[in-house]
């Protein structure tokens, strides 16, 4: 699915970065009333991107499935055609983000965003385009990966800290599919939910409630807590396990990030 300068901010001062972007955000919501509160940004580890991992040979949409070699790959196709994505119904895929507090000089922007797993690319609301016809590289994707409903069982990883949220997008435009998925000019995200790595890092009642709160009023979809998921951290931590981020990370828009 759709980075190599470090984008996140160093350990911050624990409870003093807290109390000023705390009193940060109460000074413009005095000025400028918002109909939800915003998450509380708690200090982070330095996490660097990981490389981005080949893509899949792929095939339009529209075209018969090729035959896949023994280890499961589909064989490579010359110049495969990129054709829109024409139904009476939404092309509905899964994927899923990682989540950091960007932080800025306007506080109106302070807030959580999703991020891309392995490009340097910010989800900064609802809907993004990303253009297919660049070439795939560290800074620039080549298209907005995301998952067959039918293979989303098969990521175990989403049980797991690398996986901090989950959630439906819509996919339009130019669509592309591959052997588990699809790479797609557009999407739209429908549906929202909290994986362990966010529960590993927000434990406290009213934190949890206000990111859920800023979530849905930056995305525009309803964010499922993800119970389950709260569940199997709840076990981990009990179990003795130490999260390698253990809370909501922060970071910058700085190079090679950039917001989608």
């Amino acid at each position: 699915m759709s980075d190599q300068k470090g984008y996140y901010a160093p350990p911050a001062a624990g409870y003093g970065l807290y109390v000023l972007v705390r009193l940060l955000w109460q000074a413009a919501s005095s000025a400028k009333p918002t109909p939800r509160s915003t998450p509380e940004p708690l200090r982070s580890p330095i996490i660097t991107p990981p490389p981005k991992p080949a893509a899949a040979p792929a095939r339009a949409v529209t075209s018969p499935a090729p035959a896949a070699n023994h280890h499961g790959y589909i064989a490579a196709a010359a110049a495969p055609p990129v054709v829109r994505w024409q139904s009476d119904r939404e092309l509905l895929a899964w994927r899923a983000w990682r989540l950091a507090i960007l932080m800025d000089d306007d506080v109106n922007q302070i807030g959580p965003r999703l991020l891309s797993l392995s490009a340097p690319c910010i989800w900064d609301g609802p809907a993004i385009r990303v253009d297919l016809t660049v070439s795939s590289g560290k800074e620039q994707p080549s298209g907005i990966y995301a998952l067959k409903p039918d293979g989303t069982e098969r990521w175990e990883w989403r049980r797991s800290e690398r996986c901090w949220v989950t959630g439906w997008v819509a996919l339009s435009g130019r669509v592309v599919e591959h052997a588990r998925g699809y790479r797609a000019e557009r999407a739209v995200i429908r549906e929202l939910r909290l994986g362990v790595g966010t529960h590993l890092a927000v434990r406290k009642g009213p934190m949890l409630r206000d990111l859920i709160a800023s979530l849905e009023q930056r995305y525009q979809a309803p964010v499922d807590t993800g119970q389950a998921e709260r569940e199997v951290a709840d076990r981990m931590l009990a179990h003795g396990f130490k999260p390698q981020c253990p809370d909501l990370p922060l970071m910058f828009l700085r190079p090679p990030w950039w917001i989608a």
